[in-house]
């Protein structure tokens, strides 16, 4: 019989699918065969992390690797900390950054005139052309938009859910498809953004004079290598205002290779499973004060995804075809004591194989279960009778002694223990 746990906070959260269409083909594509019509070469010019390449979308990706030389419909892929860099000569350099899809629609010199045409099917492209007298029709499209450029440096970003944002940083930039079609920058100026929400480059800066953080998508560095991961593997991201959370849906479960370079804590519990289902990720941290029972939840739901005592959720993946992950993390500063774990099951099919995770300083710990102590938890996740609780316990976790623990948190462990002994 499966045993049960009371979480702090019981949440009911309905389960519903969101589809970005995303759709990168121009509204019109130069001519590519003619008289005097000559096809330009891509070649690869700078690789870092992982990148794939094929060469038409009928041909297999392969690693892609300086030196390379493709030609017109080559497709190029980024992961998380990855870039490409490639030439379409005689004057035109290009770059992806992380997690983003290009695609030569049309690289052509027509008579003279050089022709390109780059579909961005999301990510941040920079592109730079050193004109030298020559006569450019250079253009990036992407969902949200199309830039035909007429200056020598700028940069498209399309990623869902943020913005699109069109950046001249040097020339003069023609931008459709937001509100309005506008210009931006011009030669020799200063750098001039605009976004998809805005009119003008003047209304983006004011904008963004003034931040929210409480509708800020990504709090931290590691939070956002965790969440672009989840990205590239397929997932989408939104907010629901309502919960007070950021939400994925979609994609797959990271691979521990794929997880434990992202992983946002210290001491990080993960939750994974591989089939259509909404769980719910819930772990009760130690007590820091004799008899505190307040604010030492972490759930994914606004209000108790961040704890007092430095425990936090990024998001609250609601599942999807192939599954999904939660992830409740502490920095270096943990508390030292039980943290007890918990699976919230909430909708999809039941029940639904799952599997938790804990994660000292990027290595397994012991979860203690009724089984005896494991590396990896398996829970059959199924609703529950309310009146038993309102999770299925897992395990707990016991970080109750320095040489368990972090070096930080052996340091924090040492100077309690020096302090008892003054007393």
């Amino acid at each position: 019989m499966k045993s049960l746990v009371t979480f702090a906070v019981v949440a009911s959260i309905a389960f519903a699918v969101n589809t970005f269409a995303q759709n990168t083909q121009p509204s019109t594509a130069a001519a590519t065969t003619g008289p005097g019509v000559q096809e330009l070469k891509v070649t690869v010019t700078g690789v870092e992390g992982h990148v794939r390449v094929r060469e038409s979308e009928d041909a297999p990706f392969k690693p892609a690797q300086v030196g390379m030389v493709l030609g017109q419909n080559a497709e190029f892929q980024t992961g998380p900390r990855s870039a490409v860099r490639f030439v379409i000569p005689p004057d035109q350099t290009i770059t992806l950054d992380r997690l983003g899809t290009v695609k030569v629609l049309t690289a052509i010199n027509d008579n003279g005139k050089i022709k390109t045409n780059i579909g961005m099917k999301y990510g941040r492209t920079q592109y730079d052309i050193e004109a030298a007298g020559r006569e450019h029709e250079a253009t990036i499209s992407s969902p949200s938009s199309t830039l035909a450029v007429r200056g020598t440096h700028f940069m498209d970003y399309d990623q869902r859910p943020f913005p699109a944002v069109a950046t001249s940083f040097e020339g003069r930039v023609e931008v459709r498809g937001f509100k309005h079609r506008m210009f931006i920058g011009n030669k020799g100026g200063k750098t001039v953004r605009v976004d998809s929400q805005s009119s003008s480059a003047a209304e983006y800066s004011k904008g963004n004079a003034v931040v929210d953080p409480s509708i800020a998508l990504a709090r931290t560095d590691a939070e956002s290598d965790l969440i672009a991961a989840l990205v590239y593997g397929g997932a989408t991201v939104s907010y629901d205002y309502e919960k007070g959370i950021r939400v994925i849906r979609g994609g797959r479960p990271l691979t521990d290779k794929e997880l434990i370079p992202v992983l946002p804590g210290t001491l990080n519990f993960v939750l994974r499973w591989n089939g259509n289902a909404d769980l719910n990720l819930g772990v009760i941290s130690p007590e820091t004060v004799a008899g505190d029972t307040n604010n030492r939840t972490v759930y994914p739901i606004g209000g108790v995804n961040v704890t007092k005592n430095g425990g936090e959720t990024s998001f609250d993946h609601r599942g999807g075809p192939n599954g999904g992950m939660e992830v409740a993390f502490w920095g270096s500063n943990f508390p030292l004591g039980i943290y007890r774990i918990g699976v919230v099951y909430i909708s999809g099919v039941q029940p639904m194989p799952a599997t938790v995770d804990a994660f000292l300083d990027g290595k397994r710990v012991d979860i203690f279960t009724s089984q005896g102590p494991v590396q990896t938890a398996q829970v059959d996740a199924e609703p529950i009778n309310p009146a038993f609780g309102a999770g299925i316990a897992v395990g707990t976790v016991r970080l109750l002694d320095a040489p368990q623990a972090s070096a930080a948190a052996k340091v924090k462990a040492t100077a309690v223990q020096s302090v008892g002994r003054r007393k």
